[in-house]
């Protein structure tokens, strides 16, 4: 069964690694619109999502392209169409999440019984191969929105909360309205631009997954940290419009499951991945050993890592050589601890 999921993880790796990502996360103006190139989502790349780099004006569902074209192709020569691609896929397109709640469950167990909700969280404005999603209940929303009112209380003063009703929970009716005022709700939130990127609105989520995922992984139970933690990394692709570094955490986590689990090739890839956001952040406390592990892995695949040990031989002389400085690996068991 680890074949087969090493084997998963493996053809879900892209090869093809973007330098934009780093530039985006070091370069990024804290007052800068969220927005995508046609070059963007090199960590979507590596789950094996699509996006719409380099595709034809018509996209694979036969959707009317997002830019049209003045001249018909037919009539440009190979330089000019070139030169046109090269503007089309420069051209900034802008991002939103959108919410949907598809899907409930009653959960039933020896003490209550209650609704949770499939969150799912779509990127729109280019296109979103991935499926990340939640589940939450009611009581997770109302957590969200106390926190939310304790340093937005203003904002949020005309946005309305689903009240809390003593009896009807499970009528297939309630549970569609709920479904109905969840993603209002959410998209009222996401709406307001210091919410829509404050920890409190980020952290409802991934945070209970992403704890999840890091306590397998501390246990040894590498399979399951790495589904968990997949999805963690989509959801926090879309949700980190700026903050690429948070990100590093999640890709060094997803490196050490698949090292443990034997895919060195998956491992290298997260790895490579990391590295490139923290291409111009010298000092922070993963970039060292994320790329001695990314050279340790390529080694054992055969790659000519030179050039990134050179990197690390600079960096130690410009910083120190610490002899007890962690690993990779424990970096990442000593996060996320409660």
């Amino acid at each position: 069964m680890e074949d087969d999921k090493n084997d998963q993880i493996s053809k879900q790796q892209n090869s093809s690694v973007n330098n934009e990502l780093s530039t985006a996360f070091c370069n990024k103006k804290p007052n800068e619109e969220e927005s995508v190139t046609g070059t963007e989502s090199t960590v979507l790349h590596a789950q094996g999502c699509n996006t719409m780099d380099g595709v034809s004006p018509q996209n694979k569902a036969g959707e009317e392209a997002p830019y049209s074209t003045a001249i018909p192709e037919a009539t440009l020569t190979t330089k000019q169409q070139l030169l046109y691609w090269n503007t089309v896929n420069k051209k900034v397109k802008p991002i939103r999440l959108l919410f949907k709640i598809p899907e409930t469950r009653i959960v039933e167990d020896q003490c209550s019984k209650y609704v949770m909700y499939k969150v799912v969280v779509i990127k729109s404005g280019t296109y979103d191969g991935s499926q990340a999603y939640i589940e939450r209940r009611y009581s997770d929303f109302e957590k969200l929105h106390k926190n939310i009112l304790k340093n937005f209380k203003e904002e949020v003063e005309e946005i309305t909360f689903p009240k809390k009703i003593m009896a009807g929970n499970f009528t297939e009716e309630k549970i569609t309205e709920r479904k109905l005022a969840f993603t209002d709700y959410l998209g009222q939130l996401y709406a307001i631009k210091d919410i829509r990127v404050s920890d409190e609105f980020i952290e409802f989520f991934f945070l209970p997954e992403v704890r999840e995922g890091y306590g397998c992984l501390r246990s040894g139970q590498y399979t399951r940290a790495l589904n968990s933690l997949l999805n963690v990394l989509s959801l926090q692709e879309k949700l980190y419009m700026r903050y690429y570094d948070r990100l590093v955490l999640t890709l060094s986590a997803i490196s050490v499951c698949c090292r443990d689990l034997g895919n060195l090739d998956g491992a290298y890839q997260f790895c490579e991945k990391g590295g490139l956001i923290l291409h111009n952040c010298s000092r922070h406390k993963y970039l060292i050993p994320l790329l001695k592990v990314q050279i340790s892995l390529g080694n054992e695949l055969g790659k000519n890592m030179q050039q990134l040990q050179n990197k690390v031989t600079e960096l130690e002389e410009l910083y120190g050589s610490q002899s007890n400085l962690p690993s990779l690996k424990e970096l990442v068991v000593q996060e996320y601890i409660q």
